[in-house]
C-alpha cells in the first residue's frame, strides 16, 4: 500500500470519528434539554386545612365553631374567661397539621422505634376534619443534624424526617395562639376621647365641639382638655399624638395569670386607668406595679392579667404639656373692636374689613397695615407658660395693675371676649379666663405689646 493511501484511511477514520463524535454531543445535548419528571416530595396527613374542625394536643383541646376557633379544654378543665385566640395564627397551624411534607423516609418498619424517640413522643398531636377524618402524628426526637425531627403517623411503621419548622407547629401552646394584640393601629383624627387616672391627675381629652366656646373657636387644634382644668382648653395635638402612639398596635408581652385570686401582688388593686375611644375601637386598661422594665396590666371587663411595655411616658404625663399655650387666639377677621386697659396706657383699636382691603385704626388713626398685624399679632400671642398653683405671695393686691385684653367680635355679632393679666409676681401675671385662674404669663411677653404699639406706623 502506498504512503498516499495510508494517509487517506487515516484522515477518513478520523473523519468517522469526528462525525460520530458530534452526532453523539447532539443527541446527548437533545436528552439534557428533555425536562425531567417533577416528583413531589412524600407527605403524611393527607387532609385539607381548610376542613380541619378540631385540633387536639396535650394539654389543650380547641374547635372550630361557626368560623372561629375556640378554646373548649386546658389541661382538662373548662377554661376560665377572657382568654382570646389569635385566629390567624390557629389557622396557619391548622393548615401546617393538615398535611406534611417529610424529608426523608428513614425506615418504613423499623423493629425498634425508640431509638428515634418515638416510644416517648415530644407532642402527640391530632387533627379532625369536618368529614370525621382523624390524624395523629407522634413526634420523636431531633435527628443528628438538629434541622430536622423524627416523626410517624398513627396507623403506619414508617419513620420520617420532617423540618423543625414543620415539627414547630406540633408543639403547639396556649401562649402560642393567644392574641396578643390589645390595640390596633389608629390614626390620631380618629380619637374621639382620651383618659388618664393616676394617684396625682386627671386628663380628660375629647374632640371639640362643632360650634365651639369663643375662646376656642380660632385654635388649630382638633382636641380639647377639658381635665384637670376648669376652663376646656385647646390641645396641642402634636404633643398628644406622640404621647399616645405606644397604644398603636399594643400587644401583650407575657400573660401572668388567668384567675388570679388577688390583684394585690400586681398593684391593680388601686390601678393607673387609661381609657381610649377611636371611632371604631375602643380600650379600657388598668395598669399596676412594674416588673422588670414592665408592668402588670390587665382589662377592666377581663380577669387575666399581663404585662405591658412603653407606656411610662402616658403613665406620667403632665396636663399642661398637652395644652395649646395661647392664652386666647382670635382671628383677626372676627374682630370690630379691640381695648387693651389697665396697663401703660389705654389702647383702643378699630377693624374695618377683611384680608386686602382691611382697614385698622390705632386710637383714631389709621395704621399702616403690615406695623399694626406686628400689634396684633402681639396681642394674640400671649402664651401660657406654666400652671397657677397658689395664690399670689402676700402683699400683692389682685386688682392692683390688672391689664384687660378684650375683643368685640363681628362672628358673632356684639360677643365681647377677654382676658385679665393680674400680677402674680416680679415674673409673672395670673391669668384670669372666663372666671377661671389657672396659668401663669410672663411679663415680658405683655411688655411686648406695648412695645409693638409704639412701633405702629401710621398712613
Amino acid at each position: 500500500m502506498s504512503r498516499n493511501s495510508k494517509t487517506l484511511i487515516i484522515i477518513m477514520g478520523v473523519l468517522v470519528l469526528l462525525g460520530g463524535g458530534y452526532y453523539g454531543s447532539i443527541i446527548w445535548k437533545d436528552r439534557k434539554s428533555e425536562p425531567v419528571p417533577y416528583t413531589p416530595p412524600p407527605k403524611i396527613g393527607n387532609l385539607d386545612g381548610s376542613k380541619l374542625v378540631k385540633i387536639e394536643v396535650p394539654g389543650m383541646v380547641l374547635e372550630k365553631m361557626n368560623g372561629a376557633w375556640e378554646l373548649v379544654s386546658l389541661d382538662g378543665e373548662i377554661p376560665p374567661d377572657g382568654i382570646e385566640l389569635d385566629q390567624g395564627e390557629i389557622q396557619n397551624i391548622a393548615y401546617s397539621l393538615a398535611t406534611i411534607y417529610v424529608d426523608q423516609v428513614v425506615e418504613e418498619n423499623p423493629a425498634d422505634t425508640s431509638i428515634f424517640g418515638l416510644d416517648r413522643p415530644s407532642s402527640r398531636p391530632m387533627v379532625t376534619d369536618s368529614d370525621g377524618r382523624r390524624v395523629v402524628y407522634i413526634l420523636g426526637n431531633a435527628a443528628p443534624s438538629q434541622t430536622s425531627c423524627y416523626v410517624k403517623q398513627e396507623g403506619d411503621a414508617t419513620v420520617y424526617t420532617i423540618s423543625s419548622y414543620s415539627a414547630d407547629y406540633m408543639k403547639v401552646s396556649l401562649d402560642r395562639i393567644r392574641q396578643r394584640l390589645l390595640f390596633p393601629a389608629f390614626e390620631f383624627p380618629a380619637l374621639v376621647k382620651f383618659r388618664l387616672e393616676t394617684p396625682e391627675t386627671t386628663i380628660d381629652i375629647g374632640v371639640k365641639p362643632e360650634n365651639p366656646p369663643p375662646h376656642l373657636a380660632s385654635g388649630f387644634s382638633t382636641h380639647i382638655i377639658t381635665s384637670p382644668y376648669k376652663l376646656p382648653r385647646a390641645v396641642y395635638g402634636e404633643v398628644l399624638n406622640k404621647l399616645l402612639s405606644p397604644l398603636n398596635d399594643l400587644e401583650i408581652i407575657d400573660f401572668v395569670d388567668d384567675h388570679p385570686s388577688s390583684l394585690s401582688p400586681y398593684g391593680l388593686e388601686t390601678p393607673i386607668k387609661i381609657f381610649l375611644q377611636t371611632v371604631t375601637d375602643s380600650l379600657d386598661l388598668l395598669v399596676g406595679s412594674q416588673v422588670g422594665g414592665k408592668r402588670y396590666a390587665k382589662l377592666a371587663d377581663a380577669s387575666g392579667i399581663f404585662t405591658l411595655a412603653g407606656l411610662e411616658d402616658i403613665i406620667n404625663a403632665k396636663p399642661f404639656s398637652l395644652t395649646d399655650k395661647f392664652a386666647l387666639l382670635i382671628n383677626i377677621d372676627l374682630v370690630d373692636h379691640l381695648r387693651v386697659s389697665g396697663g401703660e396706657k389705654e389702647i383702643n383699636a378699630d377693624f374695618r374689613g377683611s384680608g386686602e382691603d382691611a382697614v385698622f385704626y390705632l386710637d383714631g388713626k389709621e395704621a399702616e397695615m403690615k406695623s399694626f398685624r406686628n400689634f396684633y399679632q402681639a396681642v394674640i400671642s400671649l402664651m401660657t407658660e406654666a400652671e397657677y398653683a397658689s395664690p399670689p405671695p402676700s402683699g400683692e393686691t389682685p386688682d392692683a395693675g390688672n391689664i384687660t385684653i378684650e375683643y368685640l367680635l363681628r362672628t358673632p355679632p356684639g360677643e365681647k371676649i377677654s382676658i385679665t393679666l393680674i400680677p402674680y409676681n416680679r415674673d409673672f401675671y395670673a391669668l384670669r379666663q372666663e372666671g377661671t385662674m389657672e396659668f401663669l404669663i410672663s411679663r415680658n411677653q405683655v411688655r411686648k405689646i406695648y412695645e409693638a404699639e409704639q412701633a405702629v406706623k401710621y398712613d
